[in-house]
């Protein structure tokens, strides 16, 4: 393909591109966007050898290497800006209210096991916030069995997640205290210690298809936050209906501060607090 001569991303396949990542992966990318797709495209066009976007759109779709594309383009679409301690009143009701009511429920029913899921985990950062959250509170301590599990479609994400190395504005809310705690200075970034690894995991999954999870392992709470701009509302409705049945009886799903299910669904009681509200699915 000539450097001079690069392909238009004509109106046609750019409804083709998105109605396949919309079917594909549930995500909503905004008619505004063709600029930014075409420009985004462009380089994997070149890679692939390949003349048009239509003929992108049918690797995509019919060739045997499409799978492996499908990464390169969840990567391409999603913006995975995220860092330490994100939307701290959130964090605070989790801390403060959340966690405690958990214990105390566990210890009524006799059972010493918590789970937790970060929908749309990105590179890590809330997952292992939420894992210094819970060692630091000292409610689950020696014999509790507890795991924090990050889900994200992204597989460059899931893997940086695992290599657990960050630097830079990922500790732009970070207290100092947890740093010298929780992370090793490697270099020129920092490494989660094994105090954290060892209740975090990292799976690559799709918010469409959580079946597997749900079989498996239950979870008390789940936090989606900052994930449903990528979606439409019928999309939205589809994964928060998921999510109820993934969440034990009362579970707790904590969504971005600016994410509501008001619109969306009855199956969640909201729960309101100083800066945050919370749900909690209903039985």
């Amino acid at each position: 393909m000539g450097q001079t001569n690069k392909p238009i991303l004509h109106p046609e396949e750019f409804r083709l591109i998105r109605e396949f990542i919309a079917e594909e992966f549930g995500l909503l990318v905004d008619e505004g966007r063709a600029s930014f797709l075409h420009s985004r495209l462009l380089p994997r066009l070149e890679e692939l050898r390949l003349d048009s976007f239509s003929d992108y759109y049918a690797y995509l779709r019919f060739s045997p290497q499409g799978c492996n594309e499908h990464q390169q383009l969840i990567s391409i679409i999603t913006n995975n800006e995220t860092y330490f301690f994100r939307e701290d009143a959130q964090l605070q009701v989790l801390a403060g209210h959340i966690l405690p009511e958990l214990k105390g429920k566990k210890q009524q029913s006799g059972e010493k096991k918590i789970r937790i899921y970060s929908a749309g985990c990105s590179s890590g950062e809330e997952v292992y916030t939420i894992a210094m959250l819970l060692l630091e509170s000292g409610h689950f301590l020696w014999d509790w069995d507890i795991m924090v599990t990050g889900i994200d479609i992204d597989p460059l994400m899931i893997e940086r997640a695992k290599e657990g190395a960050y630097s830079g504005r990922a500790f732009q809310s970070t207290p100092a205290q947890f740093m010298e705690r929780y992370f090793t200075k490697t270099g020129d970034c920092h490494k989660v210690k094994d105090s954290l690894r060892r209740i975090t995991r990292f799976v690559e999954g799709n918010l469409l298809r959580l079946d597997p999870f749900m079989k498996s392992d239950p979870a008390d709470i789940i936090f989606c936050r900052n994930v449903f701009i990528y979606f439409s509302e019928d999309t939205t409705s589809r994964i928060v209906e998921s999510f109820a049945g993934l969440l034990q009886a009362d579970g707790i799903l904590f969504l971005g501060h600016a994410e509501s299910l008001s619109r969306l669904t009855s199956r969640y009681q909201p729960i309101r607090h100083p800066g945050a509200i919370i749900y909690r699915k209903r039985d």
